[in-house]
């Protein structure tokens, strides 16, 4: 059984369309495993179902469309509305208050290094647009932090995919994908630790801006 094989075929019916959809798709269904997927598509480019470019492309797009599309609507609604959204959402993804109050903190401060850094920290990615939108971030540095770490994310589990399908004949994606999560997982940590580094140094220096005053 490979599940994530069976997904990419049902893109490949609608070619570079279907490639954009993923794109779309793994921002508004957390239960899609957005690496898998990546890996799996950029498997299917080793096999000619597409070239490794536009898998990049169009994927990334779709992805930066959708977090820019929501971005614009969480930020229309209000604050009130977009707060109450961003710590719902939080939740189902579990990632508790205080967490995500130290991400609005941070967004603050570095809108446009955090948009980045948010897009390779797998819980974090999918409320980001959310938290942005709330604490009223420029449209177009949010924009541009997002799509440098999309294309990051994308590009890496997309020429993990094409690198191994390569070299191993007849690999099975499900089973790939699941060896890459426990890597994402690993990242994760690390960016959870660099993120709160962040948080704790920019609080640090509003406290003395405080004090300074």
């Amino acid at each position: 059984m490979d599940p994530l094989a069976s997904l990419v075929d049902w893109i490949a019916l609608f070619g570079m369309l279907g490639l954009f959809a993923a794109g779309l798709a793994e921002r508004f269904v957390p239960a899609l495993p957005s690496h898998g997927m990546l890996v799996a598509i950029g498997m299917a480019a080793a096999e000619d179902s597409w070239s490794l470019p536009a898998a990049f492309i169009m994927t990334t797009c779709g992805s930066v469309f959708a977090s820019v599309v929501l971005f614009l609507v969480v930020r229309a609604v209000g604050q009130d509305i977009s707060a109450k959204l961003l710590y719902v959402s939080g939740r189902l993804l579990g990632l508790p208050p205080r967490r995500i109050d130290k991400m609005l903190t941070s967004f603050r401060a570095r809108d446009r290094s955090l948009s980045l850094i948010a897009q390779i920290i797998p819980a974090v990615r999918f409320v980001a647009p959310l938290a942005a939108a709330l604490v009223r971030l420029d449209a177009w540095r949010f924009a541009a932090g997002t799509l440098l770490g999309t294309a990051l994310w994308n590009g890496l589990f997309l020429a993990a995919g094409y690198t191994a399908a390569r070299s191993i004949p007849d690999l099975n994606a499900s089973a790939l994908a699941i060896k890459f999560l426990l890597l994402v997982l690993g990242v994760e940590t690390l960016s959870v630790l660099i993120w709160r580094l962040l948080g704790r140094s920019n609080w640090r220096r509003t406290s003395s801006e405080d004090q300074a005053c």
